[in-house]
């Protein structure tokens, strides 16, 4: 399935890969800095933003298998660089499982390589059942208290109205189909053991999904990984603090060159 995008910049390709319930916009600050010396390709995941919404569930592998068709036909020769957010993370990782010698580098934000809990998996199912039968995406806008952190959302309204409206905008079937793929998923640690390519791992210092622990874990797998951790932010660093994961960002991809 081909994705809509947007595409800025020339040289070294990265890709990158947004959140659930979100969009490509969230990605506006790095596509601007990165442009300077890469084309950058970010992405609307299906069921996300203007990409299309087929029925779900939205198994990891095949939306790894959206990015790799969109970037064909776009013409993006390999390697490049591929980077996701949290649920964007999860279809980095089935990309490096399914695709590993097109990958250059991997960044993952906010994430986590393990699968659901059985908890957690019965949680998204009932949430998915529940979008389908409200036949909207307004019940999702509270996620905003997990995905950014007290202290910021008292200081920046105006951060929280953009994602909200992100999620708003996030088609009901689209974020069910998106809920029981990510329960689905695998345990993907050994994705990481077996990764070829440089890693980098970025975390929030106080995300209240992905604890710190767990990026330690996903850095330390691999021989050419490592782990930025960014203070005061939660969930969301490209959003929260663009500044800083930004520069997290351009140095490991200086680090490649």
């Amino acid at each position: 399935m081909r994705l809509s995008f947007d595409e800025q910049g020339t040289g070294p390709v990265v890709v990158l890969l947004h959140g659930f319930p979100l969009d490509r916009t969230m990605w506006s600050s790095q596509l601007g800095m990165l442009s300077n010396h890469h084309r950058v390709i970010a992405p609307d995941l299906r069921g996300h933003g203007q990409s299309p919404t087929p029925p779900g569930p939205y198994r990891m592998e095949d939306m790894a298998a959206d990015v790799i068709e969109t970037l064909d036909a776009a013409r993006v020769e390999p390697p490049y660089v591929v980077g996701g957010l949290s649920m964007g993370g999860y279809v980095a990782l089935a990309m490096a499982e399914r695709y590993p010698d097109r990958l250059r580098g991997l960044i993952l934000l906010n994430t986590r390589a393990g699968a659901d809990s059985p908890e957690a998996a019965a949680n998204r199912e009932a949430k998915a059942t529940a979008l389908e039968q409200e036949g909207s995406t307004e019940s999702l806008a509270a996620m905003v208290e997990l995905l950014i952190p007290e202290t910021t959302r008292n200081s920046r309204p105006e951060l929280v109205d953009q994602v909200v409206a992100m999620i708003r905008q996030t088609s009901p079937i689209g974020a069910a189909g998106a809920l029981r793929g990510m329960a689905m998923r695998p345990d993907r640690l050994d994705v990481l053991r077996r990764l070829a390519v440089p890693l980098r791992v970025i975390a929030g210092a106080d995300d209240a999904i992905v604890p710190e622990a767990e990026a330690q874990v996903m850095a330390e797998a691999t021989p050419q990984g490592d782990l930025i951790v960014i203070p005061g932010a939660g969930h969301l660093t490209p959003l929260e603090t663009p500044g800083a994961t930004n520069t997290a960002i351009r140095s490991f991809l200086e680090r490649l060159t």
